[in-house]
């Protein structure tokens, strides 16, 4: 296999993702699937892996990002994927395309785009002629949230027209929907927008399947090694068996080696998580775990922050208890107790912690180690 650091994976290079794709299609007769899982943890891959393998057994796949400036950007998005899909409507959806983005006022043209969001989905299901029209959105929750931000009720009523697209069309409609924030962040209501579908996780692979993926990769670099299993090992094991982390270290390994001319040894993957986790120029985006918090937790984030650090700080696991000893000794903003099981409860759906028993810890250790880094 050839590197694809932070890249686009081709679906024949996908490893470790058979029983979750088989989950997914088996959902596709009966409305489809969200796909829960944190940033980089290969959602989106495993949607193109899925939507080969859709495609392959006679629906109309049509796939869309949500990550859009406004609905109006999201509409015309997807009348462009329809016209790509079906060359004889391109002309009827150029007129729609241009009839949901002209005008003056954005608001205007999302009110537009909201009501021909609905019909376009409807008109596409009659073209598809008995065939299953299976429609993977990525990031919809970004697009939900950006909407409720301008105006409340807005991301809830387009993520509740999907669900009513679905239920109205079940059999002829799948929906599978995949996003690197959690429903939770959109309103208190998003979330039972997608409870009639499928909740399939995304985590790391399987150990096995993990150094496969990491021998493969080594191969394909031509990396030298003195034992290419016990670097492969090494390094899925120093990656938490994420892919992503996988090609960063294996793309490491490589230019160690061009470097100092050196095989690469087991013993050389954790001096190269180190140099990761140190490098100023945070490589692996790392940061992006503490950055996100203002995004996430809006004025709450600095003591979401201080609340993370006493998880980071933490041999093991921690009760609620004695978290919030620890808070109250430090004149933490968090002095309630339902206050902050209700945030650590965000914590553990935004895969910052992990529930243990009636004890919390960080989900990842590689996680915990470059937040106490990045927090110094």
């Amino acid at each position: 296999m050839s590197l694809v650091v932070g890249g686009i994976v081709p679906p024949e290079d996908v490893v470790g993702r058979v029983r979750e794709a088989g989950e997914v299609l088996a959902s596709l007769p009966a409305a489809g699937a969200v796909l829960v899982g944190d940033r980089r943890h290969g959602k989106t891959s495993l949607s193109r892996l899925v939507q080969r393998h859709a495609a392959d057994r006679g629906a109309v796949v049509v796939a869309v990002s949500a990550e859009r400036a406004s609905y109006a950007d999201f509409v015309a998005a997807l009348t462009s994927e329809l016209a790509r899909l079906d060359p004889g409507w391109a002309q009827e959806l150029a007129r729609i395309r241009v009839s949901v983005t002209a005008g003056p006022v954005p608001v205007e043209r999302d009110v537009r785009a909201a009501a021909a969001f609905d019909e376009l989905l409807n008109r596409a299901i009659r073209r598809t002629d008995g065939r299953l029209l299976a429609l993977f959105i990525d990031e919809v929750s970004i697009l939900a949230r950006n909407l409720e931000r301008e105006q409340v009720g807005s991301g809830d009523a387009f993520l509740h027209l999907l669900r009513r697209l679905r239920q109205e069309n079940q059999g002829s409609l799948a929906t599978v929907l995949s996003g690197s924030i959690g429903f939770h962040h959109v309103s208190g209501d998003a979330p039972s927008t997608v409870n009639d579908i499928t909740k399939i996780a995304v985590g790391p692979i399987r150990f096995d399947h993990a150094t496969y993926l990491a021998e493969c990769l080594l191969m394909g670099s031509g990396t030298p090694t003195t034992d290419r299993h016990a670097v492969a090992a090494a390094i899925a094991s120093a990656a938490e068996n994420v892919p992503y982390y996988i090609q960063h270290l294996v793309a490491a390994a490589r230019k160690s080696t061009q470097t100092t001319g050196t095989a690469a040894v087991p013993e050389l993957i954790g001096r190269l998580v180190d140099d990761a986790v140190d490098d100023p120029y945070d490589p692996w985006d790392l940061r992006h775990y503490r950055d996100r918090l203002t995004h996430y937790y809006g004025d709450d984030a600095p003591a979401i922050a201080k609340l993370l650090d006493v998880y980071a700080h933490a041999d093991g696991p921690l009760t609620v208890d004695t978290v919030l000893a620890r808070l109250r000794s430090e004149g933490s903003t968090i002095a309630d107790r339902d206050a902050l099981v209700g945030f650590i409860e965000r914590l553990v759906l935004d895969h910052y912690l992990i529930r243990t028993a009636d004890a919390d810890r960080f989900s990842s250790a590689l996680i915990q180690r470059a937040w106490k880094s990045m927090r110094r």
